[in-house]
C-alpha cells in the first residue's frame, strides 16, 4: 500500500522541514517546490513565473473547490493564468502520487487527492511568537521581529 501524506502549514510553522525530516524518517520522496518544475513543464510556464504569481494568488483554495467541478485534464478546463497554474500543479500531484509512497507540502495536495486515493492530511501550525522566530532564523526575509509577524500575517491572509 502506498503511504501518500500531505502537510498543509502556516507561514513559518516549519511545516515543510517536518515534511521533510518525515520523508527521510519513511525512507520515501518529499516534494514541494518540484512541484512547480513539474508545473512548469507541463505548462510552458518559466519556473519563477509560476513561483511569483502562485504567491499573488488569492489563495490556491479558490482554485481547488472550482476545479472540482470538472473532469478529466483540468489544465485545458481554464482560461486565466492563476487557474491554469493551480491546475498544472494539481496535475503534477496527481502523477507524484500515483507514482507511489511520498510526502507532499502545500499546494492543496489533500484537496486535489481527496477522492483520488486514501492520504494521510496533516496540518502542521505554530504560536506567533514561534513563527516570528523561525521567519526571522530560517528565512532570513527581517530581523525585525515586528516585520517578520506582519509578513506572516500578510502571507496568512493571502492563504485564506
Amino acid at each position: 500500500m502506498n503511504t501518500i501524506i500531505t502537510i498543509s502549514r502556516q507561514y513559518g510553522s516549519g511545516g515543510r522541514f517536518v515534511g521533510k525530516l518525515l520523508a527521510e524518517e519513511l525512507n520515501i520522496p518529499f516534494y514541494d517546490k518540484e512541484i512547480i518544475a513539474m508545473a512548469s513543464e507541463d505548462s510552458g510556464f518559466a519556473q519563477e513565473f509560476i513561483k511569483e504569481n502562485e504567491q499573488k494568488m488569492k489563495g490556491l483554495s479558490s482554485f481547488a473547490f472550482t476545479s472540482g467541478m470538472w473532469g478529466g485534464n483540468l489544465v485545458n478546463n481554464f482560461e486565466n493564468i492563476e487557474s491554469k497554474i493551480y491546475a498544472c500543479e494539481a496535475d503534477a500531484i496527481e502523477k507524484i502520487a500515483k507514482n507511489g509512497a511520498c510526502v507532499i507540502v502545500g499546494r492543496c495536495a489533500d484537496y486535489v487527492l481527496k477522492d483520488k486515493c486514501k492520504c494521510l492530511n496533516v496540518f502542521i501550525h505554530a504560536d506567533m511568537p514561534s513563527r516570528v522566530e523561525r521567519v526571522i532564523k530560517v528565512f532570513q526575509r527581517t530581523d525585525d521581529p515586528k516585520k517578520a509577524e506582519r509578513l506572516i500575517k500578510e502571507n496568512d491572509r493571502m492563504r485564506a
